[in-house]
């Protein structure tokens, strides 16, 4: 009888340490909020949205940005200060559109700008790339370059 009574102490016991163990466990990561809006960009310009959150540590960021309304070809970069992605497109990465194209991304990230400066995604309309012409080919077909493009970005859910 002595022994069942050990057993049923030792158990008690883990079950105590597991629940003092889950009210210690750390709280969730801080959550960043993206500053949206829609852009309509013309060659060379840029729109940029600000992210608060991240200011005292690594918060999570959750949002989504659609480019669009693309008339002819256009190449964007996009570039993000404070913000390391979680998926695509990464910073850097150039996104080529072509006439009717539209284009969603989830940003899936963390902002960190504990180290001081603005957090902030952005996407720069660098152009059209150049149309694949051999010598030799007629290159009439080739589509020109998009006069504008519409960039539009919000929080994830929102």
């Amino acid at each position: 009888m002595r022994r069942i009574t050990t057993v049923y102490s030792i158990a008690s016991f883990f079950t105590l340490l597991a629940a003092a163990l889950l009210f210690a466990a750390p709280a969730h990561a801080a959550k960043a909020v993206l500053d949206g809006g829609t852009v309509t960009l013309t060659e060379g310009e840029s729109a940029s949205f600000p992210i608060s959150g991240g200011d005292s540590g690594p918060a999570d960021l959750s949002a989504r940005c659609e480019i669009g309304d693309v008339n002819g070809t256009a190449s964007l970069t996009f570039d993000g200060e404070h913000y390391v992605p979680l998926s695509a497109p990464a910073v850097g990465d150039v996104l080529t559109l072509s006439g009717g194209d539209t284009r969603s991304y989830d940003l899936v990230g963390v902002v960190d700008a504990s180290g001081g400066g603005d957090a902030y995604v952005a996407f720069h309309f660098t152009g059209a790339p150049a149309p694949m012409c051999f010598p030799g080919m007629p290159c009439d077909g080739a589509e020109g370059k998009s006069g504008s493009v519409t960039v539009t970005c919000r929080n994830a859910g929102g």
